[in-house]
């Protein structure tokens, strides 16, 4: 059997049907929702600058609401869990706004800048052992938002 090429792109007649089919699904899909195509997702994430730091903060876009946890292997055990920290004071939500994590380049540092971009303003936050309940527990901190 001897396959003769007519120069046209594709796989014949089918394949030519497919490939439009394809690209017109794609754009209209593109067109329908071109913010769903370009949006970063409701949360962004980030790490501090220290190497001795096993922690990744993340932060609601939207409400400015933190988050962070770690790695740990408990004593004993084969398998490592993840652990979460409570919030504590200014980590909630806050003022509707574009919020986003910037770390700094000091080595030493264990937090992260929370950064209003709609506002400019900006707060530290960071893992503190807290007294809880007649226990000390590690909670979220985050400072009052400042320009």
């Amino acid at each position: 059997m001897r396959m003769v090429h007519d120069g046209r792109a594709g796989f014949g007649p089918i394949g030519r049907a497919l490939t439009r089919g394809l690209i017109a699904a794609l754009s209209g899909a593109a067109l329908a929702s071109p913010a769903a195509a370009q949006s970063p997702g409701a949360y962004s994430f980030a790490s501090p600058p220290s190497a001795e730091a096993n922690r990744v903060y993340g932060v609601n876009r939207a409400t400015g609401e933190m988050s962070v946890c770690q790695f740990e292997r408990p004593a004993g055990s084969f398998a490592g869990i993840t652990r979460c920290f409570a919030q504590g004071d200014g980590a909630g939500a806050q003022a509707a706004g574009s919020y986003d994590l910037v770390p700094t380049r000091f080595a030493g540092e264990t937090g992260i800048f929370r950064v209003n971009r709609d506002t400019g303003e900006m707060s530290i936050c960071y893992v503190r052992d807290a007294p809880q309940a007649g226990k000390t527990d590690p909670i979220i901190l985050c400072t009052p938002p400042a320009k």
